[in-house]
């Protein structure tokens, strides 16, 4: 056969394979579009995270009930420049009301009735942990939808057993969807029975889905939840602010550190200066609806006595939050590093 209808051959396979136009593939219409690099969220829409996964961002995969997206509310400026939402990276997921069930959760656990995201951002702004002192639009409940977030993220840590580490180490664990390791530290570090209870209720999912939120999204951090209530260190001197707080949440490039300012990857600086049994207190007030400055969960606060059944026995068991007689905690000289070391 002759070489130019040989080569003539070749080059009419090679574009009957190929398909389409250039001006096709720039529009993303033929087959094999590369994969896009960001994913416009919605709530009935499904996105590909980093790993390639599939992942309902309207329900963090949580359940199947169709959460609201905090931009619902209102999307204010001040978003982080790596976590807005284009650009949610390393497992970190759109606030949603998904919180409020993990929220309500909590409350339940400590024997308190539900309340409405209303109810909680009209805490937020008489407590001084807003931007403005009066609300427009929809600013109560997307302010309460935040609290209700941060307020599960934190508010389950028993207080003997608080460190701002376990913060970075759980979010980060959830992120990965280790779930069995962020039970671990649940029952290491949390208030007494309060991992029994997420499984005994369901509420598994809910929780790790909460804590794989990133505060910065929707810009409610500092549009509208840059409180301006003043904080003392051990002295009584005013150092940080509500903000600065809301800060131990927010994790460094790398989630492996707390209290962090992601924008520049540096500490909250101000809120370090903030005794931790105070930050514990006031991410507790946000369970509690109480003073952000007060005791946080009040000592013999409890949850309803549960009833299990054992080896035919009626067991009361009465899940008490005591914080003088409860079994947890370091015991003398040891550290949070210590006790993850044993799991």
């Amino acid at each position: 056969m002759n070489p130019l209808m040989i080569l003539i051959g070749l080059l009419g396979a090679i574009f009957a394979m190929g398909g389409g136009s250039s001006s096709d593939k720039e529009s993303g219409s033929a087959e094999g579009d590369a994969i896009p690099t960001s994913v416009s969220i919605d709530e009935d829409t499904e996105g590909e995270d980093d790993d390639g996964s599939k992942q309902d961002h309207g329900s963090h995969g949580g359940s199947d009930a169709a959460y609201v997206d905090i931009t619902e509310f209102g999307t204010h400026h001040g978003t982080s420049s790596h976590t807005h939402v284009e650009s949610l990276e390393g497992g970190r997921t759109p606030i949603t009301t998904e919180a409020q069930v993990a929220y309500n959760g909590l409350r339940d656990f400590l024997g308190l009735k539900p309340v409405s995201l209303e109810e909680v951002g009209e805490w937020a702004f008489d407590q001084g942990l807003t931007n403005n002192e009066e609300a427009y639009g929809d600013d109560i409940p997307g302010v309460g939808l935040y609290y209700s977030m941060q307020g599960a993220k934190v508010g389950w840590i028993a207080d003997d057993a608080f460190d701002p580490q376990i913060l970075a180490d759980i979010q980060l664990a959830a992120r990965e969807v280790e779930v069995g390791e962020v039970l671990v530290m649940v029952e290491a570090y949390g208030l007494e029975g309060f991992d029994r209870y997420l499984e005994e209720n369901g509420l598994v999912n809910e929780f790790v889905n909460t804590l794989k939120m990133e505060p910065h999204y929707g810009g409610w951090m500092h549009g509208r939840v840059h409180g301006w209530r003043d904080f003392e260190d051990a002295s009584g001197k005013d150092v940080a602010i509500a903000h600065d707080l809301n800060h131990l949440t927010v994790l460094s490039h790398d989630q492996t550190q707390p209290f962090m300012n992601d924008t520049f990857d540096w500490p909250q600086w101000p809120a370090l200066d903030v005794p931790q049994a105070d930050v514990a207190n006031y991410f507790q007030s946000m369970v509690t609806l109480g003073d952000p400055e007060g005791e946080g969960i009040a000592e013999g606060l409890v949850k309803k006595a549960a009833v299990e059944e054992v080896d035919g026995e009626t067991l009361m068991a009465s899940l008490a939050v005591d914080q003088e007689h409860a079994d947890y905690g370091f015991e003398d000289g040891e550290t949070y590093e210590d006790v993850m070391m044993m799991h």
